[in-house]
């Protein structure tokens, strides 16, 4: 079992197109768990080019250790929030597949950028979603209509993450 701590898992389910320009806008995914831990969700932002990555105030350019954990952007001393980008608010529902039970029913704000691809791409995390193994329905609903992101295509993923 602990070469299983080795691996990287693949996405559990990648690329689920959301419009975040409008409250409301949802995701409804099937999924399986292969083995038990916590998986990250994450938002990706495709802008329409490099200089418009560059210059969003939206999504953010920079993670501090603002960005750890459940920190309220209002606790964020104000000359520490610059570059960090705005709070995006998703209510993350998961059910279990068989029974429609509900596992995790939380709202996470998404705050700071994890990644970007060094080209149009950004990406936040959402939250970690710690599940066990089995099979799972995802709804992800953007709870803040996000008016400056118009036109920058916008997705849900559930990544794999590295072992266990």
């Amino acid at each position: 079992m602990w070469i299983a701590g080795l691996c990287a898992f693949p996405p559990l389910f990648s690329g689920q197109q959301i419009d975040l320009s409008f409250t409301g806008a949802l995701v409804k995914k099937s999924f399986e768990v292969p083995v038990e831990k916590s998986y990250p969700l994450a938002v990706t932002f495709e802008f329409a080019s490099i200089e418009a990555r560059l210059s969003d105030q939206v999504v953010g350019e920079r993670y501090t250790e603002h960005c750890q954990g459940d920190v309220r952007y209002d606790a964020i001393p104000e000359g520490q929030r610059k570059g960090l980008g705005q709070p995006i608010p998703f209510r993350v529902v998961i059910r279990k597949a068989a029974d429609r039970s509900i596992v995790i029913d939380r709202t996470f704000v998404s705050l700071c950028v994890t990644s970007h691809d060094g080209k149009n791409a950004k990406t936040r995390t959402i939250g970690w979603l710690p599940l066990a193994r089995g099979n799972y329905v995802a709804e992800v609903t953007n709870l803040e209509g996000q008016s400056s992101l118009l036109g920058v295509k916008t997705a849900i993923s559930l990544y794999g993450g590295q072992g266990k």
